[in-house]
């Protein structure tokens, strides 16, 4: 079974926020633009006179996590109508000048939006994949936002929603991954006691300061936050190298129970009989 990191939007209303897409081009970015909708808790798509609607390649693209927002979809012949129950319009451009007042980036914009949409109903526009937004549709919008890009770059359509929409939904969201559970002191000090038996058996133990080179080794290990997993690996590779080098170390019963799967002297004397 799949897991994947879920994230609760507790700092926005998703439900007021709408995807607006004026005169799309390609159904391949509708369908995509819903797979992003539905990925980021967005359940309001919208088209504005879309040139074509064929609905093998959208469903395709939307994938059947996308397919409730298809299915749910609002289309206008206009904007003016689409936009007429809105409280606050923002636009998206890659262009800047003059005539388009950009004073946001999409990071910045991510938190306003997600306080104004407990009370308000916002709806997001994104300009066809040739042109954009033209000025005339630019003139219905409230605040207009962009994403920082290189120079030469050129985001497709459903990329930007993807962007503006992860902003969002990062901003509205609580996020905490789970910690992994570390390897105990004891298990600690058995893999190093083998790692020092090891680095003598292949003579990398410098003569002066043995202590001092082992604690260099032990903070560079531990400093990667290591599982008993981890240890376990560490612990069965020196081992078995230890057999191979026929310089096995003997462990207390204790520390032998820590390896429950090491095969490593039973391989070491099935590969000596052979």
């Amino acid at each position: 079974m799949q897991v994947r990191p879920i994230a609760t939007p507790k700092k926005a209303n998703l439900e007021n926020i709408s995807v607006v897409l004026v005169n799309p081009l390609y159904p391949e970015n509708i369908g995509a633009t819903a797979r992003a909708c539905a990925n980021f808790g967005i359940s309001n798509l919208i088209l504005v006179n879309p040139q074509d609607l064929t609905k093998l390649p959208m469903e395709a693209m939307a994938t059947k996590e996308g397919k409730a927002i298809l299915d749910g979809m609002q289309i206008y012949s206009d904007l003016s109508s689409a936009l007429a129950g809105f409280n606050l319009v923002i636009g998206t451009t890659a262009r800047l000048g003059k005539r388009r007042l950009v004073h946001y980036t999409s990071k910045e914009i991510a938190p306003l939006i997600c306080e104004y949409s407990f009370n308000n109903r916002i709806a997001i526009l994104f300009g066809n994949e040739r042109l954009g937004l033209s000025n005339e549709e630019l003139y219905y919008c409230d605040k207009v936002v962009t994403i920082p890009t290189t120079e030469r770059a050129s985001l497709n359509l459903s990329q930007a929603v993807v962007v503006i929409l992860y902003e969002i939904f990062q901003s509205a969201s609580e996020i905490q991954l789970q910690k992994p559970e570390l390897a105990t002191q004891q298990e600690i000090n058995v893999m190093f006691k083998l790692i020092s038996a090891t680095l003598k058996a292949i003579d990398y133990m410098p003569d002066k300061e043995p202590l001092l080179w082992l604690t260099n080794i032990r903070r560079f290990l531990t400093s990667r936050d290591l599982t008993s997993r981890e240890v376990k690996i560490i612990m069965g590779f020196c081992r078995q190298l230890l057999w191979a080098l026929g310089k096995p170390i003997e462990l207390s019963s204790e520390e032998e129970l820590m390896f429950p799967n090491d095969k490593s002297e039973e391989t070491c004397q099935r590969e000596k009989a052979l």
